[in-house]
């Protein structure tokens, strides 16, 4: 689908497996973490202000994005390596991060329509 957003099924696969209807457990269970983190993280994020400590921000979409990167989140990650290396002023901050948070909400979509058996509460 054209207005799907980037993702590396590639790097997701080599993770999962190739059975969509298989994923080990233990990988299911990582990745139930890894939404949950990232659900946590941006909240952590709309929290701060870019102003008064652009250096926790960008070091918590650094983090984040290297975690999303991991499991094919290129999308998301994309958006989050602009909040870590350039300048914006906070309006655009809070855009940016609103984005990376659509991006990850559909990608996770994406994932679950693709690997049926992860479930994500």
């Amino acid at each position: 689908m054209a207005n799907e957003p980037d993702f590396d099924w590639s790097q997701a696969a080599s993770l999962l497996g190739d059975d969509p209807q298989d994923v080990p457990e233990e990988m299911a269970a990582i990745v139930q973490e890894l939404v949950e983190t990232t659900t946590v993280r941006f909240q952590e994020l709309k929290g701060k202000d870019i102003e008064a400590d652009p250096k926790t921000v960008r070091g918590l979409a650094h983090q984040l994005r290297g975690s999303l990167l991991n499991f094919g989140f290129t999308g998301v990650a994309t958006v989050l390596w602009k909040i870590e290396k350039t300048e914006y002023t906070p309006d655009e901050y809070l855009k940016m991060l609103a984005e990376a948070e659509s991006l990850f909400v559909a990608s996770t979509r994406m994932l679950t329509e693709r690997y049926p058996t992860l479930r994500f509460s």
